[in-house]
């Protein structure tokens, strides 16, 4: 299990490989298809707290002001959140993760 914090948002991998996401979620970093934040309420934590859909199992992740990327199983990377500049490297400015089938294998 590891955890990464970044300017306003947390995210662990969790011992099955799975992430969760804590914190602003204003450009989608939560990767929970929406842009509510999590965490600043009581019973949105532990079990309550979604895991982000990355389409695999993680090994690592790394968090960014307003964005996150995950290395899976098998080295692929997956990022969301906030594109403005292209930080996500998917050839466009588009976020990702604060809409509904943006996460997992349309990543």
């Amino acid at each position: 299990a590891s955890v990464a914090g970044g300017e306003y948002h947390t995210c662990a991998v969790l011992d099955d490989q799975s992430v969760k996401c804590w914190g602003n979620n204003y450009d989608g970093q939560l990767g929970l298809g929406d842009t509510q934040h999590r965490g600043d309420g009581t019973g949105e934590m532990g079990d309550a707290l979604p895991a982000v859909d990355v389409g695999g199992s993680v090994t690592s992740i790394s968090v960014g002001q307003l964005h996150t990327c995950a290395v899976l199983v098998g080295g692929s990377v997956k990022c969301w959140g906030y594109n403005y500049d292209g930080q996500l490297g998917l050839g466009d400015t588009q976020h990702r993760g604060d809409g509904s089938g943006e996460m997992g294998d349309a990543l």
